[in-house]
């Protein structure tokens, strides 16, 4: 064991280590060849392997809950959710803003109602998106940044710790778009800050309910939602 490390820690790391390589190192390019076509597989192939390490590694005690950021759950709800409610409330603010300033008719904005969400790359299926709000949020938090990002910045300053969480975010998910950038920064910053991951999976719920709140109710901000993701 390294010399000032933790044991549970060191225990992390060398059970993260091997299971990182395999899912950029074989995984990814495995599925990309085999199933080329397959849109489910494509989309949902990393929220299940995420999915399959958590249950394992809390099955085999590699990590502990605690380890992954379920702490203060009960204190921390009410901050989730008021936090989570910010990108949801701004959606039709934002709309409103726009109809009011004129600009619901500039070139950016116009059309809403000739566009197709589906041809954008956004899922118009609501089954589809109270199962990303809820399920996928839940399980890439964790996994993410309750696991792996916690764990490899844990020594670094907090600063530090969010951009490189941020590009670690959008590592993960082979998108180095500005959403994912922002979303991976907010999240280390709110577990630096709170000590818990029941804030950020909260947010990032509430982006996932904004996102919908676009693709079904306000389509004109869908331009604003291109430039994210």
């Amino acid at each position: 064991m390294e010399k000032g490390k933790p044991r549970s820690q060191h225990h992390s790391l060398k059970t993260i280590t091997p299971v990182l390589a395999f899912y950029f190192l074989v995984l990814f390019p495995a599925v990309n060849l085999a199933f080329p076509d397959n849109q489910f597989i494509y989309e949902y192939w990393p929220i299940l392997y995420f999915a399959f390490v958590l249950v394992l590694a809390l099955a085999l005690k590699h990590v502990s809950p605690q380890e992954l950021g379920f702490t203060n759950f009960g204190k921390l709800l009410g901050l989730g959710v008021l936090l989570g409610l910010i990108p949801v409330i701004s959606v039709p603010l934002l709309d409103n803003l726009l109809i009011e300033a004129g600009l619901s008719q500039s070139e950016l904005f116009a059309g809403a109602d000739l566009r197709v969400p589906a041809e954008m790359g956004f899922n118009n299926s609501l089954s589809g998106n109270i199962f990303t709000a809820i399920v996928i949020t839940f399980v890439d938090q964790v996994f993410v940044t309750g696991l792996v990002i916690n764990h490899f910045l844990k020594k670094q300053h907090v600063g530090q710790a969010m951009i490189a969480g941020g590009l670690l975010y959008s590592l993960f998910h082979f998108k180095p778009s500005l959403g994912n950038l922002i979303l991976g920064t907010i999240s280390v910053g709110l577990l630096r800050a709170t000590g818990s991951i029941v804030v950020p999976i909260l947010v990032h719920t509430g982006f996932a309910v904004a996102e919908a709140l676009i693709v079904f109710h306000h389509p004109r901000l869908i331009s604003l939602l291109v430039f994210l993701v």
